[in-house]
């Protein structure tokens, strides 16, 4: 069954996309990562212009982080000055992205530029990992560079610890630009960083994490529609779909295997997902694709003339889309999960 994706100008079999998004979702769930790195190369492999798998993989990722961020917000694990430092540095770092993009897309390189960056940013995670791994009886010791971000000035008490405000600012625009133009969300590098910087717990880093990049993907849609006409809505709402299901069961599996290999499953994931970028880049040609003001259909048409406007309204339909999908989602999991204990008694 296919379906014509207005903005990106191609036909793609919806159970396919739907099946790539819970997929994505399931192993975010799962290993608490965010889906871009998986996705986007996914999405180009099927035809879908790299310019619009960046803006419309930001915009799935307003709706997808709706009920996380909530979630955390309830459980007190944001600290609203630091996330708030971290979303304005967000919007410095991906408004540099998106112009970037425009650039790299008018000069031709942006497709060559963006699988270059999944295959050396993908590959060295992914040998890290592995390393990481393997690797054992490691002493912990407290490097340099963790000594010298300790004594870094303009030092600020937040709620949940005293830092640099440096380190905030850093981690934003880096996370901003990246999101901008890799399509990714904060996981790869918000996370890892407030773990090892500034020493917060899983919960809080993870809770950051999502206070940042909600407020900083619903920034890079309107940028993405307003200067890269690259979010398509048809395409965000089938993802946000099938990775707000995903999501639920990938977390619900998660809690029943061994963190061990949930690392390991991630290491060979992200291992994989670099070659295969790396195949493409070498081996498969570039399609040309049409832009934006030569595709004819309403959608495309509207996105064209009214930018501004169809980016809001992308970021309102995503966020309200994507509440509705995750309290759908939580509730088929609950129903399931009473028939299965219903059957465990009866047998």
């Amino acid at each position: 069954m296919d379906i014509f994706l207005p903005i990106a100008g191609v036909n793609v079999n919806v159970l396919l996309i739907l099946g790539l998004g819970f997929l994505v979702g399931f192993l975010s769930g799962l290993l608490g990562i965010g889906g871009g790195i998986i996705l986007n190369p996914a999405l180009i492999k099927l035809g879908i212009p790299p310019i619009v798998t960046v803006g419309t993989a930001v915009s799935q990722m307003v709706g997808a982080t709706v009920s996380g961020f909530l979630a955390h917000l309830r459980l007190k694990n944001v600290d609203i000055k630091l996330g708030t430092v971290m979303v304005l540095a967000g919007f410095v770092g991906g408004g540099a992205g998106v112009f970037l993009t425009r650039l790299l897309e008018d000069m031709g390189i942006f497709r060559t530029v963006l699988l270059s960056l999944y295959t050396f940013y993908l590959g060295f995670t992914g040998i890290y990992m592995l390393l990481d791994v393997v690797r054992k009886n490691r002493k912990k010791k407290k490097s340099r560079i963790a000594e010298f971000l300790s004594n870094l000035p303009f030092q600020y008490t937040f709620r949940f610890g005293r830092m640099s405000i440096l380190i905030p600012i850093g981690i934003g625009i880096i996370s901003g630009f990246l999101a901008a133009v890799m399509g990714v969300g904060g996981g790869f590098v918000v996370i890892p960083a407030l773990i090892y910087i500034a020493n917060f717990s899983v919960h809080r880093a993870v809770g950051m994490s999502l206070f940042q990049m909600i407020f900083v993907t619903s920034f890079l849609t309107y940028f993405h529609a307003t200067v890269n006409y690259g979010v398509d809505v048809v395409l965000s709402l089938l993802l946000i779909t099938g990775s707000s299901f995903g999501a639920v069961f990938g977390a619900s599996f998660g809690q029943r295997i061994k963190k061990e290999y949930t690392k390991l499953i991630l290491a060979l994931i992200v291992t994989t997902v670099a070659l295969l970028s790396f195949y493409q880049l070498l081996f498969e040609k570039h399609k040309s694709v049409k832009p934006i003001s030569m595709i004819d259909n309403p959608i495309s048409q509207f996105a064209y003339e009214n930018s501004s406007l169809y980016a809001l309204l992308v970021i309102i339909v995503s966020i309200i889309f994507g509440t509705i999908i995750s309290i759908i989602s939580h509730r088929v999991k609950l129903f399931l999960e009473i028939q299965l204990e219903r059957m465990k008694v009866n047998n």
